[in-house]
């Protein structure tokens, strides 16, 4: 046998046959299974790619006063997106902020030296940031910092790099776009009619950022969605977004549009009209200009909310857009705090207004109203002197005294007799030291101080001491001062269950909402509960609180009308940070049968029954024209219809008497005809 043949059945011949018999079966396989096994799932994924998916975008519910006035709708907005964008760490940055201001031959030097993946990137990456920089103005370094910080979203790898671009620059830039990874999107922005009025209680909205889509993207959200990010906007954001619909579309090879499949239709969001009155809102506004603080009504019988400021307000267009550095830091430093909803954020000492809660406490302990102190302008306990409000005091004095003058030695003394125990339960009875749970997000609970509460919050002192309730704890926190902490709202809460006969009501800004086809919700009245206090407090204090308004030494005389009846409680704080006390009122009207309930806090303003009086003086004016002019603009409506029914009513019964003239004619003429055929 030849030497070849035996070389041809070598071991190591056999091997190679074998290996490329393997390898062919196993193309042999895989092609079986790609085409026969398999057929329907790529059959399927070659279907996808020729079915393009968009979504067609839900049109969000609009904002309206109780009148129906508009405060919050859409208009078209415009931002610049970048695709297929290429993820850059801290070195990337520090090269492109290095390059930025080079030319391209400048550029290509610079990066040769670096890897050529790298090369590739950051030459891709620059040439794309100078054309943004071209087509809109913004500076080269801004967008490098975008294209650094912002998230890449979705298969397509995008990015936001301006929110929310010029009218103008954006239409000029759609015609000058060269580059397929940049392009303007269109979107619904929003748009407020009445920019900053009522802007705590409006929010606003803005495009929805990495973890807020990551939380809600189940929920339906896109990651080119706005979404609320304060007030109603937030608190109803769902509520308004509607449902966004689906567009199947038939695409050519290069993307082109060959026909419409199967849709879905998008479903607009429900709009909300607010219990607010824009009217009294803008007026209220108005009145705080050049101070700080925060006025609140609502109807006593409801929790509704009609007038809600806390000032100074905010634009509400400039916090939905991009806000440059400089603005936003100045809006942030802001010794009044133009960010802070003071309404149900702002943690305030409530001084005298709190002589409710504690008066309440002392007579359901059992202390007669009738007892009484002697106030001589000041307190001593144990070697420390708290003062009354008058420093020559103000002589004996029982419980109605103490409301109508705002004696603090009355609560001193009486704070003590009733007990720590008592004063709590019923300060909690109240609300105080929770949330009123308002429509609103971002609500503080505001501080009810404790014996447990001291030994926590001050743990890490250095002084025991620090940590033990004291009997000088109490006596503060009897006045409204001390630990004491309340919102704006809890106050006005109180002196609605007091109004109320006991019954607390949810605070609410939203009064109904109006579906796509025009159907209406009622966001219906919630109690909360009836509080645990005697209706024999409750009454004796409604009547304790119309002699601030009518009484001889009232402090509230400020609020007294010839023709309307007003309860109300005068406080002045004392507080850090302000050159003057903090001005307080609370109260609500008509007396007999509560409509309104109030409440002002002027930051540094002083004396209670002055800065916040005057407050409550001009909302109560201001409610009674408006009110006036509603009914006697029904009155002019009722008038008109019964104007006109009665003209319907002359009408018809000329109409019938000319018809009983015709018949009688008829008739007549009837008769004359019989009687010339006998004839």
């Amino acid at each position: 046998m030849r030497e070849l043949d035996k070389e041809g059945r070598s071991p190591r011949y056999i091997a190679f046959i074998s290996l490329v018999t393997l390898v062919f079966l196993i193309f042999i396989g895989r092609l079986f299974a790609i085409q026969i096994l398999e057929a329907s799932k790529y059959e399927e994924r070659a279907l996808q790619n020729r079915i393009r998916t968009n979504i067609i975008k839900a049109t969000r519910g609009e904002i309206y006063d109780r009148n129906g006035k508009l405060l919050a709708k859409n208009i078209t907005g415009y931002m610049l997106v970048h695709y297929a964008t290429k993820q850059i760490d801290s070195t990337d940055t520090k090269i492109l902020r290095e390059i930025q201001s080079f030319n391209m031959d400048q550029i290509r030097e610079r990066l040769s030296k670096e890897k050529k993946s790298r090369q590739e990137k950051l030459l891709e990456t620059i040439i794309d940031i100078k054309k943004i920089s071209e087509l809109t103005g913004y500076t080269t370094d801004y967008i490098i910092t975008r294209f650094f910080k912002q998230p890449r979203i979705g298969t397509d790898k995008s990015i936001l790099v301006i929110e929310d671009l010029d009218k103008n620059i954006a239409l000029k830039a759609i015609e000058k776009i060269d580059n397929n990874r940049i392009d303007i999107v269109e979107y619904n922005k929003r748009f407020y009619p009445e920019d900053s009025i009522a802007s705590h209680v409006i929010g606003n909205v803005k495009p929805i950022d990495e973890k807020e889509y990551e939380k809600l993207k189940e929920e339906g959200y896109q990651n080119t969605d706005l979404i609320g990010k304060k007030g109603v906007e937030k608190q109803y954001d769902k509520e308004m977004k509607g449902q966004d619909g689906v567009e199947n579309v038939e695409v050519d090879a290069k993307g082109n549009t060959i026909r419409r499949l199967e849709n879905t239709d998008s479903i607009a969001g429900k709009s909300i009209y607010l219990s607010i009155d824009l009217e009294l809102q803008k007026y209220m506004t108005k009145a705080f200009e050049g101070k700080s603080g925060a006025f609140i009504a609502m109807e006593a019988k409801t929790g509704k909310i009609i007038t809600f400021v806390s000032y100074p307000e905010i634009s509400l267009n400039l916090l939905s857009s991009r806000i440059p550095d400089a603005q936003w830091n100045e809006l942030v430093n802001s010794k009044s705090k133009p960010l802070v909803n003071k309404g149900i954020a702002g943690l305030y000492p409530p001084g005298s207004t709190y002589k409710a809660v504690t008066g309440s406490a002392i007579l359901e302990s059992g202390i007669s109203p009738y007892e009484s102190v002697v106030s001589t302008g000041q307190y001593r306990y144990k070697g420390l002197v708290f003062r009354d409000s008058s420093k020559s005091g103000n002589g004996v004095t029982n419980f109605n005294k103490s409301i109508e003058q705002s004696v603090n030695t009355y609560y001193y003394v009486f704070s003590q007799k009733a007990g720590l125990d008592n004063v709590i339960k019923y300060s909690k009875e109240f609300g105080i030291g929770e949330k009123t749970g308002i429509d609103i997000p971002g609500e503080l609970p505001g501080t009810l101080p404790t014996p447990e509460w001291k030994k926590k919050r001050f743990k890490n002192s250095k002084n025991p001491g620090d940590r033990t309730w004291l009997p000088g704890d109490l006596i503060n926190m009897s006045i409204g001062q001390g630990y004491v902490l309340t919102t704006p709202l809890q106050i006005a809460s109180v002196y609605q269950i007091i109004a109320n006969n006991g019954i607390m009501m949810k605070p609410t800004v939203v009064d109904k909402f109006m579906l796509y086809n025009g159907q209406m919700e009622v966001n219906k009245p919630q109690v909360v509960r009836k509080i645990n206090i005697s209706d024999k407090t409750l009454k004796l204090m409604q009547n304790a609180l119309r002699l601030p308004v009518i009484g001889y030494g009232g402090t509230a005389k400020i609020l007294k009308f010839n023709d309307l009846a007003v309860s109300a409680k005068t406080g002045t704080a004392q507080n850090t940070g302000f050159r003057d006390h903090h001005s307080w009122i609370a109260g609500y009207f008509p007396s007999d049968n509560p409509e309104i309930v109030f409440v002002s806090i002027v930051e540094g303003g002083g004396y209670g029954g002055t800065a916040s009086g005057n407050m409550a003086r001009i909302f109560i004016e201001k409610y009674r024209e408006l009110e006036r002019a509603k009914k006697n603009a029904a009155a002019a409506e009722a008038a008109k219809k019964q104007e006109q029914n009665n003209q319907n009513t002359l009408n018809n019964q000329n109409l019938q008497n000319n018809q009983n003239e015709q018949n009688n004619i008829t008739v007549q003429n009837n008769g004359r005809r019989k009687k010339r055929g006998r004839r």
